[in-house]
């Protein structure tokens, strides 16, 4: 199948879907204000043969390495107008929501009984705060035979979220606490006003039509 991305890019005469250039927008708009870089990952920067949503994972590449924390999103998501924290310096590293630790991971576990350990996390892949250390150590974990794990996973629906979690299964890696859900917060709950970051999801409209209402209703920013 090909990718949606693609399509869409392809009906609107090469430009990025609607719902993404309107984040990539967002989401430059919030990262001057913080005086932070910012770029949007194409092609296969992670691992060639992988799917797009894998291709997150070029966040703990050594080409990184120079910056103290990296922040990876993904592009549906947009900053609120009534946010006044900084991302980079939230804690957590990525969200473990109920969806996540009580479907997710159990279906991964047992998919792959030999990758996935309940005892690790499986996260949300749609925002991550990773800092340097974490980087690499993730990093340090990737040889010959984790790349064909990721070929495992990658054609299945844990993408980005399961290849770090066999990566944090291998370090040995797990927090108290995540990343708080206020930075990934689903646009059909209530109060999202309240959020720092929405994640605009398909329902209960298509993703174009409740990014519209938001912007009406004043929560982000066109």
């Amino acid at each position: 199948m090909r990718p949606k991305v693609i399509e869409e890019m392809e009906q609107r005469g090469g430009k990025l879907p609607f719902i993404v250039e309107k984040s990539v927008a967002n989401i430059q708009r919030y990262a001057e204000k913080l005086g932070a870089e910012y770029k949007l990952l194409d092609g296969e920067p992670f691992q060639k043969g992988l799917r797009a949503q894998c291709q997150k994972c070029a966040a703990i590449n050594e080409e990184y390495d120079e910056y103290d924390t990296v922040v990876v999103l993904d592009t549906d998501k947009f900053v609120t107008t009534t946010c006044t924290e900084n991302v980079f310096e939230a804690r957590g590293i990525a969200p473990f929501d109920d969806v996540h630790r009580n479907r997710q991971l159990p279906d991964f576990c047992r998919e792959f009984p030999r990758l996935g350990n309940p005892e690790y996390p499986l996260w949300s892949g749609a925002i991550y705060v990773m800092p340097r250390d974490f980087r690499q150590l993730m990093r340090a974990q990737i040889n010959d035979s984790m790349r064909k794990v990721f070929e495992l996973i990658s054609p299945r629906p844990y993408v980005d979220e399961g290849i770090f979690h066999v990566l944090c299964h291998k370090a040995k890696f797990k927090l108290d606490k995540y990343l708080d859900e206020k930075w990934d917060y689903s646009s059909y709950l209530p109060n999202p006003e309240k959020a720092n970051m929405i994640h605009i999801r398909h329902r209960p409209k298509g993703r174009d039509e409740n990014y519209i209402d938001l912007v009406k209703a004043g929560i982000i920013e066109e």
